[in-house]
């Protein structure tokens, strides 16, 4: 978790990512802002990003950092 300013961004930092892997973020990011009140930038860091799961964190907003897609 990084806090600068008022942004509050959550980063997950695997060797790989699934699909599932993605929804498990974004639920841990909804946690998060029901809890602290306010809404988390998510990134996932990884050298591995599943097709499938770079479309789901298109689709819910989750920045994913990767080499390899």
């Amino acid at each position: 978790m990084v806090v600068r300013d008022e942004e509050h961004i959550l980063v997950e930092v695997k060797s790989s990512v699934s699909r599932g892997d993605v929804y498990e973020f974004w639920r841990i990011g909804r946690l998060y802002e029901r809890v602290e009140g306010v809404k988390p930038r998510l990134a996932i860091v990884s050298p591995y990003v599943d097709g499938e799961a770079k479309k789901a964190a298109d689709r819910l907003g989750i920045e994913a950092y990767t080499d390899i897609v």
